[in-house]
């Protein structure tokens, strides 16, 4: 039986060694049960040395010794919220940080920011949608404060009061945060590195950008800051994107003024496009990477960060069977 050191808190003896999870908390004052048990680590009340515990470390085997403690009414883990949460996993969505002010969001692809109008938001999923009952569950209000494109995954921002949107929001308007994609493109870009400038402008009938003179009515100036990362021949690149602007669309478009449309690009393809017919991503190939914005409460730098989807793995993989790969920069997430 696990060793008490207080009520909620013990260590696992010499002779449960390798024991599951489940199997020490089982045995535990006020438990009782394995179904009991299972509860409490699902729904992170559950911590083994101090790090609170999910569904998947229900069958984790446990080191004697190992520091293990309940807290049953620690705040969050209700049966409210943890439904709220498996309401996240459910639509692919992943929470890589939230705190008192805001939630930092993995988006899945397919799946909308926020709705855009009534209609939409009645028949159409988004993670807002899904974000509101979960944050619901503590009494939290829910601000999406921008947004990224449906088929483009990765880092998403959220507030949770409303004085945190209002500072995020104007540090998204000023372009004070640091947005860094990933994305495949066809080709290779000359230069490998350097920066992407131009005009363009938004037209609402068609929802679609479109590059024009600086001094159309309504131009706005998009900058974006380039750095390849890989090559596959000359066939695909891997391209680092740090944005000065954030114009919906904006990398989309850049790349196709360049002849280097994302792959599995459908809507922004040059005019003159001979590339595959068939793409080998179900999706443009952009991946929202990192986001580092100044905290609303003290000020701090914050900085959150995505891990490459499956699909770019996936990807690369096929690319590098089929071209090579050379490394023009290391890369943590690509070794």
């Amino acid at each position: 039986m696990a060793k008490p050191l207080h009520p909620n808190e013990f260590m696992v003896p010499p002779e449960m060694q390798g024991a599951r999870l489940d199997r020490v908390v089982v045995d535990l004052p006020n438990v009782g049960s394995r179904r009991r048990a299972r509860q409490a680590i699902e729904t992170g009340k559950v911590s083994i040395e101090g790090r609170p515990c999910s569904a998947k470390d229900i069958g984790r085997k446990l080191q004697a010794g190992t520091h293990v403690s309940i807290e049953w009414g620690k705040p969050g883990t209700g049966r409210a919220k943890h439904q709220a949460r498996k309401g996240l996993t459910q639509a692919g969505l992943e929470v890589l940080f939230e705190d008192d002010y805001l939630v930092a969001m993995n988006k899945p692809t397919g799946l909308l920011t926020d709705t855009a109008n009534r209609h939409q938001s009645m028949h159409r999923d988004s993670m807002r949608k899904r974000l509101q009952v979960y944050l619901r569950a503590e009494g939290d209000a829910t601000y999406i404060v921008h947004r990224i494109d449906r088929d483009t995954s990765g880092v998403v921002l959220a507030a949770r009061t409303e004085q945190a949107s209002l500072d995020l929001r104007r540090q998204f308007r000023t372009h004070r945060p640091e947005r860094c994609y990933l994305a495949v493109i066809h080709g290779v870009p000359d230069p490998a590195e350097g920066e992407w400038v131009d005009w363009m402008t938004w037209d609402a009938a068609k929802r679609i950008q479109h590059s024009t003179p600086p001094e159309t009515e309504g131009a706005v100036q998009a900058r974006t800051r380039l750095r390849t990362i890989a090559q596959f021949g000359t066939y695909a690149s891997i391209i680092e994107l740090k944005l000065h602007t954030g114009r919906r669309n904006q990398i989309r478009l850049q790349a196709q003024l360049r002849g280097h449309p994302l792959m599995g690009e459908k809507l922004y393809l040059p005019e003159d496009w001979k590339g595959p017919v068939r793409a080998s991503i179900p999706r443009q190939a952009l991946h929202a990477l990192s986001l580092e914005v100044s905290h609303p409460y003290d000020h701090k730098t914050v900085r959150f960060e995505a891990p490459i989807p499956s699909d770019f793995l996936a990807l690369f993989e096929v690319l590098e069977r089929r071209h090579g790969r050379t490394m023009l920069h290391p890369f943590p997430q690509l070794d």
